[in-house]
């Protein structure tokens, strides 16, 4: 039997023995990326529904009025898009070097359509929504 070199550095403050840091779990490190994307695009989510709701408030006589609405609308559209990829990605397995493609291109795909979605939503605030002064 041979016994394992372990050295100050590699003991946790509660007193385990640390992973070795050359073993990166990526399966880990994948879901909870995943999860932390998730969580974003439901708290955007969140701010463009209240934003919605203060735009049909405000009626069609308020300032760049359609224009908000299509951007606004069109947010949420690619996020929930957003948040059907990623549970998809979330449950891929990617054993085979297919599978990993597979999942690789709808990492990427799920990257394009939160790019879209901040453009849009940084236009989206930059028209804002105001009462207009008519």
């Amino acid at each position: 039997m041979s016994a394992t070199k372990v050295e100050l550095t590699d003991i946790t403050p509660s007193g385990d023995v640390a992973p070795d840091p050359a073993l990166f779990r990526y399966k880990s490190y994948a879901r909870i990326k995943t999860l932390a994307k998730g969580l974003l695009d439901m708290s955007l989510l969140m701010a463009n529904v209240t934003q919605l709701q203060s735009l049909i408030s405000l009626g069609p006589g308020s300032d760049y009025y359609y224009a908000n609405m299509v951007m606004i609308s069109l947010s949420i559209v690619l996020q929930i898009i957003t948040g059907i990829l990623l549970l998809v990605l979330g449950s891929m397995e990617g054993k085979d070097l297919e599978g990993k493609k597979a999942a690789n291109k709808l990492n990427n795909v799920t990257v394009g359509f939160v790019l879209a979605i901040t453009v849009i939503n940084v236009f989206a605030t930059a028209f804002g929504i105001k009462h207009s002064k008519r």
